[in-house]
């Protein structure tokens, strides 16, 4: 199985999905699960790992100062090339003994894409075809005010600074991540995803519980 959770920044998605995977884990549960990160891509021989560290370090590692230069379809394509390397090197996505776990996919990608350029939906979202769809994803449906309030610091990708979203960074913030969260919520509504709008009170364990329940479900196992 390949279970995602998704949601903005600051949601509680890999705190959520580390207590996940640990559960899955205890004795007597339904399977092996974990996840080497959306930014692995398993063994590689010499130069195709240089060739994927060029590529890591254009999208993850690019300095923020410098800002959005070459604009918001160059990222997307270079992201889309990420996990078209993903579909095709990592078989634990894919594999019936496994349960994949992972924080994040390609979904809030698009997400701040649109966001950034009236880009063509459509479009944007054709350049994923070929990878792996989650059987289950998990939208934490948290509202922006309770996700500033969780982190002592946010970077300019996630309060909105390359997409025009200005003044003290709290309210940029909240701007920026409430129209993140309405594209991941109509994504949710098109692609069938399971959302929890937890209260700001509730201890993650008991998010991740619900999340462990349903993929016990739909697995069928007792």
């Amino acid at each position: 199985m390949f279970l995602v959770m998704e949601g903005i920044d600051g949601s509680g998605k890999s705190t959520v999905a580390r207590l996940v995977e640990q559960e899955l884990n205890s004795p007597g549960s339904v399977g092996t699960a974990g996840s080497g990160g959306k930014k692995a891509l398993g063994p590689l021989g010499a130069e195709a790992a240089a060739r994927a560290d060029r590529l890591r370090r254009l999208i993850w590692a690019s300095p923020e100062a410098d800002g959005d230069t070459f604009g918001a379809t160059h990222w997307i394509l270079l992201i889309a090339s990420w996990y078209a390397g993903l579909a095709r090197l990592r078989s634990d996505l894919t594999d019936p003994d496994r349960i994949a776990v992972m924080d994040g996919w390609y979904y809030r990608n698009i997400a701040k894409t649109l966001v950034r350029e009236p880009l063509d939906a459509q479009w944007v979202e054709s350049l994923f075809a070929p990878v792996p769809e989650p059987e289950l994803t998990v939208l934490l449906d948290v509202a922006p005010e309770t996700a500033w309030a969780r982190r002592d610091s946010f970077k300019d990708t996630e309060t909105g600074r390359w997409d025009g979203f200005t003044g003290p960074p709290r309210d940029a913030f909240h701007a920026y991540q409430s129209v993140v969260r309405g594209e991941l919520l109509r994504m949710a509504g098109e692609r069938g995803w399971l959302v929890l709008a937890p209260d700001p009170d509730e201890p993650p364990e008991r998010i991740a519980q619900t999340v462990v329940d349903r993929v016990r479900t739909t697995r069928r196992q007792p």
